[in-house]
Formats: structure tokens, sequence, C-alpha cells
């Protein structure tokens, strides 16, 4: 019985290993924007992207000098986490994501994996991504000014942005396999036509004996043998 009971904690105890390695945690999230031209903009109401007076086209979600660079200096924390990863819930359209600092310029990533969720777009983005291209920003050594941003597109919206650690895309859906298309009937050849019986040939007529002539004959012979014997009497 003791046994038993060894094996089941045992078994129970990798269970619960397996379920909290593979378990999602989000390990940061953004509540207000803390950038330059979008300060302290709610995430909830979707923070509408701006340049501010910047004169580009890239959106700064944290400053380094906004509010005491709070946020700034926890992302450069944050995204050297390992494993982790940068989810963005959006409208619109970001193509690119990253630092840039006075002395180390523009240290940016490109966004590829997108999906649409509740007519929203998702964004993932691989921490180690960020890290790799940004190593001025990331080193945060006399870096001077310094904003992570985004790139968008007028009218769009931040409405997520989270740090994850035991991220796992989701499966891809398998396309249904394909039914065969039926077969059609082999389309049924018309039977032979049997040629139609043909009718037995009428037998030629045998002509038929002149009997007429030889009849219209007999009276006159008896006739002609009558007078000869009266003739000798």
């Amino acid at each position: 019985m003791k046994k038993l009971l060894a094996i089941v904690l045992a078994v129970a105890m990798v269970m619960a290993l397996s379920v909290s390695v593979f378990a999602e945690d989000v390990v940061y999230t953004m509540e207000t924007t803390e950038g330059q031209g979008m300060e302290s903009l709610a995430l909830a109401d979707g923070a509408v992207f701006s340049t501010g007076d910047n004169g580009d086209s890239y959106a700064r979600i944290a400053t380094n000098w906004v509010n005491g660079g709070s946020i700034y200096s926890q992302l450069i924390s944050l995204v050297q986490t390992e494993g982790a990863v940068l989810r963005l819930t959006y409208t619109g359209t970001i193509t690119v994501v990253g630092f840039q600092t006075e002395n180390g310029g523009y240290e940016l990533t490109n966004v590829t994996d997108i999906t649409e969720v509740d007519g929203k777009n998702v964004a993932i983005i691989p921490c180690a991504d960020i890290v790799a291209n940004a190593p001025v920003a990331i080193a945060n050594d006399n870096v001077g000014w310094g904003n992570f941003m985004v790139d968008y597109t007028e009218g769009g919206a931040l409405y997520g942005f989270e740090i994850v650690t035991g991220y796992e895309a989701p499966a891809a859906e398998e396309p249904a396999a394909e039914e065969p298309a039926a077969e059609e009937p082999a389309a049924e050849e018309p039977a032979a036509e049997e040629p139609a019986a043909e009718e037995p040939a009428a037998p030629a007529e045998t002509p038929a004996p002149a009997t007429g002539l030889a009849l219209a004959v007999v009276p006159a012979v008896i006739a002609l043998a009558a007078v000869a014997v009266s003739k000798k009497h």
C-alpha cells in the first residue's frame, strides 16, 4: 500500500512540475504610457498612437526622462528575461519596435508574427531579438535621452503591452482533409443492336402447267374421232 501511495505522489509531482514549466506567466503589464508625446495614456481605453512634436512615424511608449523614466528602466531590465516575448495588442499597423537613444541611434526589430484576435492585431516579438538588435540601449551606459517606441499608422491605438514567459504559439489548425471526389459511373455503352432477323425469301413460284390449252383441245379431238367413226359406218 505504501509503495502504491509513493508512486501516486511521484506521478502527481511530475504532472505539477510539467504544468508549471509550460504555464504562461505575464511578468509585466503596462497600464499607462510614459513616452514623449504619449504621456499617461491608459491602454485599457486604447492609447492612440502619436508622434507628438517629433515629426516622424514613431510612437514613443516610454522615455527615460518622462516621469523619471521608471517604465523605460523596467523595460531595459525585463526584455533581458530569458525566454520572454513582448506581446502587443493594437489596432492599425506596427512593423518595427525597439529603442532610440541619443548616442545609439535607432536600434529596431521587425515585427513579423502577427495574428488577429477579436478585431485587434496581436504581435509577438521575442525579447532576445530586441536585446540583440539594441546593444547600446541595453547597456544603458551614457546613452543620453532614450525612448522605447513603435512605428504606427494614423488612427491606430495600443491596447496591450505585456512581457510574457512560457509563451507557446497556438498550434496551427490543420486544413480539413479533402474528401475524394465521387467517381462518376462510367457511361454505359449502348447495347449493340442485333441485326433484324431476315424474313425468308418467298419461294419462287413454279409456273403452273399449261392445262387450259390441253383441256380446250380434248373436245376437238373427241369430235374429230366421232366424225371418223361415223364415216366408216
